[in-house]
C-alpha cells in the first residue's frame, strides 16, 4: 500500500504542472470577469422596465394602462407623437426595441367588455440570448393587462361572455423591424428562424480556430523539439516562403475541419428540430420582406470573415508555437489565444454589445476574432459595412503577425526564443 501511494503521489506531481495549472487559473478569472459583466446586464433586466406607448384613444385610457403597467414594476412612458412612424424614430434615437400601441375607442370597447387588440412593435437589432430579454417586456405588459381587465370583468360577474375571451380579453397584434422593413409577424418565429441559421456558425468558428492554432502551435514546437528546424531553416528556401507554406497549409485544413464540422452540425441540428433547418414553415416571403434571408453577397463576406478569423489565430499560433520550449507547453504558451477567442465568442453569443459600456465594447472590437462572430449577425441585419471593416481590421491584424513571425524567422531568435516551463532542479 505504502508503495502504491508513493507511486500515487508521483503521477500526481508529474500531472499537476505548470503547463496545465496556469490555463486553468486564467480561466477562472476569464470566466469571472465574463460573469461579473454578464451579472451587471441582468440586473437590468431586474430593474424597472421601460415602456413607450402611442396613445391613440383617450388621455383616460392611456393614463389607466400607465397605471396598471406602474403596478407591475414597469416605467411606462406615453410618446407625444402624431403617428406610428413618428413614434417608431423616436423609439430609434432613444434605442429602445419596443412599443405599446393603444388604439382608438380601446378604452370604451373594454368597458362595453368588447375583445381588444394592442399593437406591438419591436426593432430588432441584436439577436444574443440577453437581447430577448428587451424584447419580451412588452409580452410581459400585456400579460399584466390582460390580468387586470380579466380580473375586473370576472369582479362585475360577466360570466357571459366565453371563457377564453374572458380569461385573454385583449390579444397582441404584433411587428417585427429590422432595418427600415417592417412586417406583422410575431419576433418568435423571426428570432426561430435566425437561429436555427446561424447557431452552429459561431461553435464552428470557435472549434475551428482552437483545433488549427493547436495544430500549427503544435508543428512548430515539435520541430523545435525533434531540431528539425535547423535543417528546414538552412535549406535554400526563403523564410517568408516557409511561413506563407506553414499558414496556407493549416488554412487549408482547417477549411476542411470547418466544412466536416458544418456538416455534421447540419445533420444534428435536423435531428434536434426534426427536419431541415432552413425549414420556416411557409414564411419565406415574410422573411424576404424583412430582409433576413442570407443572398450569395452575404455568404462571401461571412465566408471572408470566418477565414480571416482563421488566418489570424494561425499567425498567433505560429508565433506563439515558436515560443514553446517543447509539445507539453503547447497548451499553456496558446492560452493567450484561446482566450482572445473564448472572450467574444461568450460575450457576443449571450450580450448586446451596443448595451455594453463604451470601454467594454471598445475591447470587443479591438479584438479580431470577434468580428466573425459579429459577422453572422450583421448578414441578417443587412449591416454589410461593419462587416467589410472587420474584414480589413482582421486582415491588417494578420499581416502585422506575419512581419512579426518573418522577423522571428529571420534571425536566431527563431532557435532561442522560448519560455520554459520546466521546474528547477533542486
Amino acid at each position: 500500500m505504502n508503495k502504491f501511494l508513493i507511486l500515487l503521489k508521483k503521477e500526481i506531481k508529474e500531472l499537476i504542472t505548470i503547463q496545465l495549472v496556469l490555463p486553468l487559473i486564467i480561466m477562472v478569472l476569464l470566466f469571472s470577469f465574463i460573469g461579473n459583466i454578464m451579472s451587471k446586464e441582468t440586473a437590468k433586466m431586474f430593474a424597472p422596465q421601460p415602456i413607450f406607448i402611442l396613445n391613440q384613444d383617450t388621455q383616460e385610457a392611456g393614463n389607466k394602462i400607465s397605471e396598471i403597467l406602474k403596478t407591475a414594476n414597469f416605467k411606462p412612458e406615453i410618446l407625444e407623437a402624431s403617428s406610428v412612424d413618428e413614434a417608431l424614430t423616436t423609439l430609434k434615437e432613444k434605442n429602445n426595441p419596443s412599443l405599446l400601441v393603444i388604439p382608438l375607442n380601446f378604452g370604451k370597447n373594454m368597458n362595453n367588455f368588447k375583445s381588444q387588440q394592442l399593437l406591438v412593435y419591436k426593432i430588432m437589432k441584436n439577436f444574443s440570448i440577453m437581447s430577448n430579454a428587451k424584447y419580451s417586456a412588452p409580452d410581459k405588459a400585456m400579460v399584466v393587462i390582460n390580468t387586470y381587465y380579466s380580473n375586473e370583468w370576472i369582479q362585475k360577474k360577466k360570466t357571459s361572455i366565453e371563457p377564453e375571451i374572458l380569461k385573454n380579453p385583449i390579444k397582441s397584434n404584433e411587428f417585427v423591424i429590422i432595418g427600415d422593413k417592417q412586417a406583422n409577424i410575431p419576433l418568435s418565429a423571426v428570432l426561430g428562424y435566425i437561429q436555427k441559421q446561424t447557431t452552429f456558425i459561431p461553435i464552428i468558428l470557435f472549434i475551428v480556430i482552437i483545433i488549427a492554432a493547436q495544430m500549427v502551435a503544435m508543428a512548430v514546437a515539435s520541430e523545435k523539439e525533434n531540431k528539425t528546424f535547423e535543417i528546414l531553416l538552412s535549406s535554400p528556401i526563403n523564410r517568408k516562403t516557409i511561413i506563407f507554406a506553414k499558414l496556407l497549409a493549416a488554412g487549408l485544413v482547417a477549411l476542411l475541419f470547418a466544412g466536416v464540422y458544418m456538416i455534421g452540425m447540419n445533420y444534428y441540428m435536423k435531428g434536434i428540430t426534426g427536419g431541415s433547418i432552413s425549414n420556416s414553415d411557409g414564411l419565406e416571403s415574410v422573411f424576404q420582406s424583412l430582409g433576413i434571408v442570407i443572398t450569395p453577397l452575404s455568404y462571401i463576406l461571412l465566408g471572408l470573415s470566418l477565414f480571416m478569423g482563421i488566418l489570424v489565430a494561425l499567425a498567433m499560433a505560429m508565433i506563439l508555437g515558436i515560443m514553446a520550449d517543447s509539445i507539453k507547453s503547447v497548451q499553456a504558451v496558446i492560452t493567450p489565444l484561446m482566450i482572445l477567442v473564448l472572450l467574444p465568442y461568450l460575450l457576443v453569443l449571450f450580450l448586446d454589445i451596443n448595451s455594453l459600456s463604451p470601454l467594454i465594447k471598445y475591447i470587443i472590437y479591438a479584438i479580431p476574432f470577434s468580428h466573425p462572430f459579429l459577422a453572422s449577425q450583421g448578414v441578417f441585419l443587412g449591416e454589410y459595412v461593419p462587416i467589410i471593416y472587420g474584414i480589413i481590421y482582421q486582415f491588417i491584424i494578420f499581416m502585422v503577425f506575419v512581419l512579426i513571425a518573418t522577423k522571428i524567422f529571420s534571425s536566431d531568435k527563431i532557435i532561442t526564443l522560448k519560455i520554459n516551463f520546466s521546474r528547477k532542479r533542486q
